[in-house]
């Protein structure tokens, strides 16, 4: 593994380290000869995914799941945005609520609303003894341990992980051939293990991004999620003024913060379409931005420095790869700022 027990500095550090074998162990759980034992309805034709914060972020990962994986139209929403529409849940469709204690009041408050109109309710959470456990038809526990660190980290992974062979399960219940899928899920685990060890320059990263006061944080797809949940980070640890943006909608004028702060992140990964090349080819050109990527490719980005972790063709394993990178980036820079990553000035879980 990355560090002996004696260099843990944090309960911050503890916890991302502890990752990969939570995830291992889940997967080992759920996965008997190929065939997913989730508790999942027999046919679900569209999904909704309920969350706040770090939840959201796993949400949006999810949507990518579902609907690349599973084929079902999916929509992720805000838990306070769902609790003030004025639309009742959908009964033909399924609700996921996310929720680390299984009592984040929005949330719970967005279940209540949605199991008072009928529909299908499933929990992820990770604790059984929770509100959100006893509203669900059905549920997940994660089982990623006690989370004492303000900011999610093994318990985002984790539901990453759940939320993944949700998506293969409905796939599966479709009769849809999940081989592809499934063939490396074992894999997971030794794969994702010793990332952070093999990951170049994430310390001289996390010295140059510590300088700033603010910069934007960029990605597409499945990447946008990750950006979002990489800003988050540093900004619940360190402070920072960090934003997340969709790389497409990024030069739709939120790049002009480039005129004042010259640096960014970016997040680009090996399934990557023209369409992005083309867009971080503009913004190099109109703007030369001193970018730190996080990558597993071999392109040239032209980054002032590129974070590279090991290329795997499962696409779990990718997303888990930079997961553990942005959280471990996130917790360098608090720690080069002497911030107190276990308790960061004005945070609390936000619990009923």
């Amino acid at each position: 593994m990355f560090f002996s027990k004696k260099q843990l500095q944090t309960r911050m550090e503890m916890e991302i380290l502890e990752q990969p074998g939570i995830i291992g162990k889940f997967i080992e759980r759920h996965i008997k000869n190929y065939v997913l034992t989730l508790d999942m309805p027999l046919i679900v034709r569209e999904v909704k995914i309920i969350a706040s914060g770090s939840s959201y972020n796993c949400a949006l990962a999810a949507k990518v799941f579902f609907e690349k994986i599973a084929q079902i139209d999916t929509e992720v929403i805000f838990s306070g945005e769902f609790i003030c529409s004025p639309k009742n849940a959908e009964k033909n469709a399924l609700y996921f609520f996310i929720s680390q204690s299984g009592e984040t009041y929005d949330t719970t408050l967005a279940a209540r609303k949605a199991k008072e109109a009928g529909a299908k309710c499933y929990a992820i959470v990770n604790n059984d003894n929770s509100t959100l456990w006893d509203l669900c038809d059905y549920k997940i526990n994660i089982e990623a341990g006690e989370e004492n660190s303000i900011a999610a980290t093994k318990s985002f992974s984790a539901s990453i992980a759940a939320l993944y062979l949700c998506a293969v399960k409905i796939a599966q219940n479709k009769l849809a051939d999940m081989t592809e899928y499934l063939k490396n899920i074992n894999d997971v685990q030794k794969n994702i293990e010793n990332v952070l060890d093999l990951t170049l320059n994430l310390d001289k990263a996390a010295d140059f991004l510590s300088k700033y006061e603010a910069f934007p944080v960029v990605g597409q797809g499945i990447n946008h999620a990750l950006a979002r949940e990489c800003a988050l980070k540093i900004k619940e640890t360190s402070y920072i003024d960090v934003n997340a943006y969709s790389l497409g909608e990024f030069v739709h004028g939120h790049v002009a913060v480039l005129n004042k702060i010259n640096t960014l992140i970016e997040i680009i990964t090996s399934d990557f379409c023209d369409f992005e090349m083309k867009t971080l080819s503009k913004i190099k050109q109109d703007y030369n931005p001193k970018s730190v990527v996080i990558t597993d490719c071999d392109e040239d980005f032209e980054a002032k420095i590129p974070v590279v972790f090991p290329y795997c063709e499962d696409m779990l394993t990718r997303v888990l790869s930079v997961v553990f990178i942005v959280q471990m980036l996130a917790l360098k820079i608090a720690l080069r700022l002497k911030r107190n990553v276990d308790k960061p000035h004005g945070l609390n879980k936000v619990v009923s």
